[in-house]
């Protein structure tokens, strides 16, 4: 793909979030999910890790994104909300519902859906979807503050930050715990302040990054992120808790850092170019890889990993080609017009 006009940076770190997503799905969220992994495999602590940063750096970056090409106000909101809707939801509907399909039919997948209750992956978190109908809450959030012009200073964004990080803690507790999460709106408040400081590490770059006392500050509490992992790998429990309710505060100062770097690779910009087509296919390869392996007797746990993360990566790329054929296809299957 063409890697004209595209910050080859940001590009390299769009690449390295989509297969740490595709690595932390083979291995699993959990035990009982992906390759049931349990604790103390190194993959298991190596997911900590991912956990940690992938889908808060994916998100950052679709901020950044949009700070550099924000709303125009002549358009309208119904104009801007299409156009995310054909991007976000359309995508979700249709390979959500593809990959519904095939995890029913096929056998060995670790978990399948009712066909009674198959309305609700188009309502409620549904797998790895969950993340589009929450992403697109967020972008007609921002939308709205863009609009009343709340984040059109440092000032103003800090503001907005600190109450994204206070929605992001309460996100499933008080008021809010037992509610359901229709259309992910929880997921949508856990990532908002990643978004905003993607927004802001590209909106307010010269106020974040042009003193290298603030930068020494966010590297500090970057580091103190990285102790907070080890914690909650080592001390299961309370303090576990405790740090989690953390992360959200070391996390921003990381991700103003990264998405700072100048640095890129030509194979993290090529697999960068085709992220949402990996994001949106990787499931059917994560589970249908480690399942053909395993039926070829095949149990050993690099060779499932390497292979699935493999499979989950270049799979999409072709599906990407294929379907880009078709206008029709090309609509429905990937947001594209």
């Amino acid at each position: 793909m063409a890697n004209a006009g595209k910050n080859l940076s940001i590009e390299t770190l769009r690449g390295i979030a989509i297969l740490l997503v595709v690595v932390g799905h083979v291995i699993g969220s959990g035990p009982g999910g992906g390759m049931k992994i349990d604790f103390p495999h190194p993959l298991r602590y190596l997911y900590v890790w991912i956990d940690y940063i992938q889908m808060p750096l994916f998100t950052a970056i679709a901020g950044w994104a949009y700070a550099l090409k924000p709303f125009s106000a002549s358009s309208g909101f119904g104009s801007f909300a299409g156009k995310k809707a054909l991007r976000l939801l359309v995508p979700m509907a249709v390979v959500g519902t593809l990959y519904f399909g095939v995890q029913y039919l096929m056998p060995g997948t670790n978990s399948k859906g009712e066909l009674g209750q198959m309305w609700r992956i188009y309502l409620f978190p549904y797998t790895i979807y969950w993340y589009l109908p929450s992403l697109f809450l967020i972008f007609m959030l921002q939308w709205l503050i863009d609009l009343r012009g709340w984040m059109d200073t440092l000032a103003k964004w800090t503001i907005c930050c600190v109450a994204a990080l206070i929605l992001s803690r309460i996100n499933d507790a008080w008021i809010l715990h037992g509610v359901p999460g229709f259309f992910s709106f929880k997921g949508a408040l856990g990532q908002l302040p990643y978004f905003f400081a993607g927004v802001a590490s590209c909106r307010f770059a010269a106020s974040v990054y042009g003193s290298l006392e603030v930068r020494r500050a966010m590297l500090a509490v970057a580091l103190l992120g990285i102790a907070l992992i080890q914690v909650v790998w080592f001390c299961p429990g309370e303090y576990a808790s405790l740090c989690r309710l953390l992360y959200p505060v070391t996390l921003i100062p990381t991700l103003f850092l990264l998405l700072a770097l100048k640095w890129h690779h030509r194979f993290f910009v090529w697999i960068g170019g085709y992220a949402y087509s990996i994001y949106l296919f990787h499931g059917f390869g994560t589970s249908g890889g480690r399942i053909v392996l395993k039926m070829m007797g095949i149990d050993a746990v690099v060779p499932i990993l390497l292979s699935a993360t493999f499979i989950a990566t270049t799979g999409p790329v072709w599906a990407d080609r294929l379907l880009g054929r078709s206008k029709m296809l090309r609509m429905l299957f990937l947001g594209k017009r």
